[in-house]
């Protein structure tokens, strides 16, 4: 997801907000690329989509979720009783830091492939459609996206998307914008615990504050490669079943979730056992 273009993001948004008549709108949410001071990309990574480089997710995540300091994100959240030096994560003899290894392992990992048998019983095709064009749950839970051309520069020109990621096509069923689906929690993005506490002494380029005000109770579309191995579903983990996280879309996704409703059982069925086969 890393590989894909910023451009193909925006066109996505601008053509779901056109086709449904500014029904359906993703908003496209421009974010600091942490390390590359004053770059920006479109957000992609996390529930509000605050990270659009797989590097600053990770270190965003070494210091928030298990207090280890990066050159990207030196600062501890607490001096008190620290008596470690600073960062803690440094580079080994190929110059590379732990934070460096784990990006390239998030990017080396793969998404669990489809349970193509049950894929390929009737009715998985059947819900496959259904969800398709009957519903409109593929207007965000979009298919298919496809990589940049390999050579390409991302992240503010900090990484090359190699021949392996390059013009690959693949299949999230998320269009990895932000919606309001009735589930927000009202939490603007905090900048300086996601982007450093030089955040504000860095001007980046295309950032627009207001932006993340507007989208306190927005969150990024769930992709759905995978779901049938989650037993904990929507951003909150509060549903517990595949019916019950369809349910509660409201919002946006208020007549895609009353399109449900009014299918037949069998129909409905059928949904669930195509999003059981993902």
């Amino acid at each position: 997801m890393e590989a894909v273009a910023d451009q193909t993001l925006v066109e996505l948004a601008r053509k779901q907000c056109k086709d449904k008549h500014h029904k359906i709108c993703g908003q496209v949410l421009y974010v600091p690329i942490v390390e590359a001071p004053g770059e920006t990309g479109v957000g992609r990574f996390g529930w509000k989509d605050q990270h659009a480089s797989l590097l600053s997710f990770s270190g965003d995540a070494y210091l928030n979720e298990m207090g280890i300091t990066t050159r990207l994100f030196p600062d501890e959240v607490t001096k008190l009783c620290n008596t470690a030096a600073e960062p803690n994560d440094s580079p080994g003899a190929d110059g590379l830091d732990d934070v460096d290894r784990f990006a390239r392992f998030i990017r080396a990992s793969k998404a669990p492939a489809r349970d193509s048998q049950l894929a390929e019983t009737p009715k998985a095709k059947r819900g496959s459609e259904l969800f398709d064009k009957i519903i409109g749950c593929a207007t965000c839970h979009v298919r298919t996206l496809t990589t940049a051309p390999a050579g390409t520069k991302v992240n503010g020109g900090t990484f090359t998307i190699p021949e392996a990621l390059g013009g690959k096509t693949f299949y999230p069923f998320s269009d990895f914008l932000l919606h309001n689906v009735g589930t927000g929690d009202g939490i603007v993005v905090p900048m300086v615990e996601h982007y450093g506490r030089k955040m504000y002494q860095i001007t980046w380029k295309n950032l627009l504050p207001e932006n993340f005000q507007t989208a306190q109770n927005k969150i990024r579309t769930a992709p759905l490669w995978g779901v049938r191995f989650r037993n904990r579903l929507m951003h909150d983990g509060a549903s517990v079943t595949l019916r019950d996280a369809i349910l509660r879309h409201r919002g946006e996704a208020n007549d895609v979730t009353r399109r449900f409703q009014r299918l037949s059982h069998s129909d409905q069925e059928a949904i669930l056992e195509f999003l059981s086969s993902l």
